[in-house]
């Protein structure tokens, strides 16, 4: 039963960019968690509430959308990737350094991988001397 789940989610996740869609949804949770998290060190309450904390919400939520439109929708990934790195390069300067650096380079990544992906299947390599690659018979 176990093993049967595991390969139907093996099957749908090669079906789609789905490590850039983990990448950018990695970067839209740390965009959006430092402007709303507080830390408590005994009485003190340290808190990042600026302005930033608009931005992030409107742009980490972008994010998480590019995310899941990269799992749900893989035929859009393209317009999905460029949107990511855009808004991604965008937070590094809006909000807290993108995440503290983190978030804007996990979008970067889950955006460029977005880009680069192709459901097509390899073609093999042609030899150096122009032949044909011959194709092995398994004996049966």
């Amino acid at each position: 039963m176990l093993l049967r789940v595991w390969r139907g989610f093996t099957a749908w996740r090669r079906g789609r960019p789905f490590w850039a869609g983990l990448f950018v949804a990695a970067g839209a949770f740390i965009i959006l968690v430092p402007p709303y998290a507080n830390l408590k060190l005994g009485d003190m309450v340290i808190s990042i509430q600026t302005l930033g904390g608009v931005s992030a919400l409107l742009i980490g939520s972008l994010l998480a959308v590019c995310a899941v439109a990269l799992w749900v929708a893989p035929k859009f990934r393209l317009a999905a990737g460029i949107v990511t790195v855009l808004l991604s390069l965008v937070a590094l300067v809006v909000t807290n350094l993108g995440g503290f650096l983190v978030g804007t380079i996990l979008s970067l990544l889950g955006g460029a991988l977005a880009v680069a992906w192709t459901n097509e299947p390899k073609k093999p390599k042609k030899a150096k001397n122009g032949a044909e690659p011959t194709q092995r018979v398994q004996p049966t």
